[in-house]
């Protein structure tokens, strides 16, 4: 019987490590995401997470006298007292047992909760590697926007697709590359290259005259993969619904897209 309870107790002695976790991804997955190394390396350090903390809570009880030994004495006996002695004991150890873990399971999430406010828009930061997604993350988390100008890889008679929209949702690789990114109220419109200048054309809605009009609980959502953006131009101002604006600083990437397409098709 105590090898069969063994996993369990376990499990219960890393709660506060596996919380530590859910709490950094409840308010926001993106760094841990990119730190993820492995399941083992993650296992690891919730383990030592948990650790840490129960030393931390053992030791503060024991300063108003609580004893570990006491605590665990009807483990180390069993099998050598009545079943019914080790389960009048451990009954009167259960309550305590369960406000303990309550609590360092709490302090785990609270932990990790703070560790992810830290990483978005408090010191911890400096830490991150992949700095500039968390000035995204925070504008959104502040109520602000952010409006993204797409330029696709797509393109047709030097004409290339790019997208407007707000940034509704972004997700970066482990290599910092944009997996994708996801895009309300957006517009599609083409830009060319004329006379040496970067000349972009009208903005289409992706639901006609209709888009402004449509109510809020309805869906308007763009998917943009990873592998069809070119470059990304990100706006922190209040969303921009004319004509697109800032060409001059794409007009090197829009010049390095046009040669690549030129070489592709060469080849």
């Amino acid at each position: 019987m105590s090898l069969a309870w063994a996993p369990v107790a376990i499990i219960l002695l890393l709660l506060p490590g596996i919380f530590f976790f859910i709490g950094l991804a409840s308010y926001e997955r993106l760094s841990r995401e990119i730190i993820r190394t492995g399941v083992v390396s993650e296992v690891a350090l919730a383990t030592a997470i948990a650790i840490c903390l129960h030393f931390i809570f053992i030791s503060l009880l024991s300063t108003v006298g609580f004893r570990l030994s006491w605590f665990i004495l009807p483990l180390a006996e069993y099998g050598r007292i009545p079943p019914s002695a080790f389960v009048q004991q451990i009954s009167g150890r259960l309550t305590p047992a369960i406000v303990y873990l309550v609590v360092t399971t709490g302090t785990g999430f609270g932990l990790g909760w703070l560790t992810a406010v830290g990483v978005v828009s408090g010191p911890f930061r400096r830490f991150v590697h992949h700095q500039w997604a968390y000035d995204i993350v925070d504008v959104d988390r502040r109520g602000g926007i952010v409006t993204a100008y797409v330029m696709t890889n797509i393109a047709e008679e030097a004409r290339i697709i790019m997208y407007r929209g707000r940034v509704h949702d972004i997700f970066l690789g482990a290599d910092g590359k944009i997996s994708y990114i996801i895009l309300k109220d957006c517009a599609r419109y083409y830009m060319t290259f004329r006379g040496g200048r970067l000349v972009t054309s009208r903005q289409f809605g992706l639901f006609g005259s209709q888009q402004e009009s449509r109510p809020e609980s309805v869906w308007d959502r763009l998917l943009i993969d990873g592998t069809n953006i070119a470059n990304v131009l990100f706006d922190s101002s209040p969303e921009i619904r004319g004509q697109a604006e800032g060409a001059e600083i794409l007009e090197a990437a829009f010049r390095e897209a046009v040669e690549r397409q030129r070489i592709a098709a060469r080849n």
